[in-house]
């Protein structure tokens, strides 16, 4: 397919297909539609549809390794990718996690590579010490690097020896179907659909060790309003059937609690507007705090688990809690009295203003056209 002609082109390397690689694709193709945006893959993606459904937007291409190329990861990693980026008129290779090919390395090509995961922690030991090395080399070889907090900017700058100058924050955007409008009616036939309680706190999640959930039932237990629910959104896991359901058991909350495997996504705004609250048990991790703004600009109100990057995407439309009973405490607090809940939930919609896909797509164009431009001086 020809790509290229009347506009600038743009390259995300996305095999991994990440949430964040698609929010910016669709933010950037929506706000300055005549660029391309060309992502490379070393394999096949028809098969995921969040994916695939980028190519209905004309300024989306895809570009996989020629059939006679049999070494796909030689092709993606190395120098094939460069010749391919060149054949097809690019003008700025940006890298998401995966790394940049070592093909770039000692050539003026404008680069921009971002880390999710600075220190790759949701990996398993051997491959984040693989990531690492990879990343190590991507900020070597890349302009710009781009952290998506100020945690995270920073933690960078340490574990990779990377000049303060080159690293830059650029904040993630909410899904665009957390403005869609629900109508009123909607609640009680979402309520049927589901089974869900008449008031519950939802948990949105993997429902694994690692996401606090033991705290959180914990703080389900310790509320003040006995007739509060809490349901789980996730498929179950051996963890849950072996630990959760347990502690639900001992804790004698089991009757108020519920887990639903998926929720549509057209349903799901409606059903975080239903909830009393939103909790959020982990904070650590990008996905997590991906949920934070999610949860705000659908409405919600926001309790999760205090932490710098959580203060940092919340601001002062979040409960932030140290411990369950601390969150309980707080959480009552908020929900019998409807004039301080009102206040939250207006900070919330006004702090999640600060991740629109406009920002976004504008922070992102001005870093594209400034290691442009630094390539070209650099040549004269």
């Amino acid at each position: 397919m020809v790509v290229g002609y009347g506009g600038r082109k743009i390259v995300m390397t996305n095999s991994d297909t990440s949430y964040y690689g698609r929010i910016l694709i669709r933010a950037l193709s929506t706000n300055y539609p005549n660029n391309y945006y060309i992502i490379y893959s070393p394999k096949n993606i028809e098969s995921n549809k969040r994916l695939t459904a980028l190519f209905n937007d004309a300024a989306v291409r895809v570009k996989f390794p020629r059939n006679y190329i049999h070494n796909k990861i030689r092709w993606y990693r190395n120098n094939g990718i460069v010749r391919s980026a060149k054949a097809h008129g690019v003008n700025t290779f940006h890298g998401i996690d995966d790394g940049i090919a070592s093909g770039f390395m000692g050539s003026n090509f404008p680069t921009v590579f971002t880390m999710t995961d600075p220190l790759f922690k949701t990996s398993g030991w051997a491959d984040r010490m693989l990531m690492q090395r990879r990343a190590r080399k991507a900020c070597k070889i890349a302009k710009r690097v781009i952290a998506l907090n100020e945690t995270d900017r920073q933690l960078i700058i340490d574990h990779y020896h990377v000049n303060p100058d080159n690293v830059e924050v650029v904040y993630p955007c909410f899904f665009d179907g957390c403005d869609e409008s629900v109508p009123e009616n909607m609640h009680e036939i979402l309520r049927s659909k589901y089974h869900l309680p008449e008031r519950f706190v939802l948990y949105k999640g993997r429902l694994s060790n690692d996401d606090n959930l033991k705290e959180a039932m914990q703080l389900i237990h310790e509320l003040r309003n006995r007739k509060i629910s809490v349901v789980l959104l996730g498929y179950r896991t051996p963890y849950f059937d072996k630990v959760i359901k347990e502690q639900a058991h001992d804790l004698h909350i089991f009757h108020r609690f519920k887990q639903v495997d998926k929720i549509h996504h057209a349903d799901l705004t409606a059903v975080v507007k239903m909830a009393q609250a939103v909790i959020i048990p982990n904070t650590e991790r990008i996905r997590d705090n991906y949920k934070l703004i999610n949860a705000q600009r659908s409405g919600g109100l926001v309790i999760c688990k205090d932490s710098p990057r959580a203060r940092e995407y919340g601001g002062d439309g979040a409960i932030y809690y140290d411990n369950f009973m601390d969150g309980a405490d707080k959480l009552s607090d908020v929900l019998e009295d409807a004039e301080k809940k009102e206040a939250l939930l207006k900070a919330a919609r006004a702090n999640s203003e600060r991740f629109t896909s406009k920002i976004l797509a504008d922070h992102m164009i001005h870093i594209y056209r400034s290691v442009l431009t630094h390539r070209r001086l650099y040549q004269k």
